[in-house]
């Protein structure tokens, strides 16, 4: 039994391959396939996404690029200087505000001083 199950995976790899290299497939769409049906799809347009892979045409990816945009988290601080700036990460000091761009959740955190960092690496 085990056998016939890897004979037939085998095969089935073959076939994936082959289509991809000569039948002018892209399976590399299979991955927002998945992300399109993780953010709210349904599996019957899961499946239709993966019909239309194997038939060599392109899935569209409709609202997925919202909904990463919606996930996304950004940090806003001001510096020392008084310029404010924005960026996919926090800074290493100082106060910063989160910021989710789904909800537009905006909450204001405290990084450690200066000091405290210090204070942390030289184990006092």
């Amino acid at each position: 039994m085990f056998k016939k199950f890897l004979v037939i995976l085998v095969l089935f790899i073959l076939v994936i391959v082959g289509l991809q290299l000569f039948g002018g497939r892209d399976f590399t769409q299979m991955s927002e396939a998945w992300d399109k049906y993780r953010h709210g799809g349904d599996l019957g347009s899961l499946s239709k996404d993966v019909v239309v892979i194997f038939s060599g045409e392109k899935i569209t990816t409709g609202g997925l690029d919202v909904a990463k945009t919606v996930e996304r988290v950004m940090y806003r601080w001001v510096d020392e200087r008084g310029v404010t700036h924005t960026g996919d990460h926090p800074p290493k000091t100082g106060e910063y505000e989160v910021i989710q761009m789904g909800d537009l959740n905006i909450k204001t955190q405290k990084g450690m001083e200066k000091e405290e960092i210090d204070k942390a690496l030289n184990g006092g």
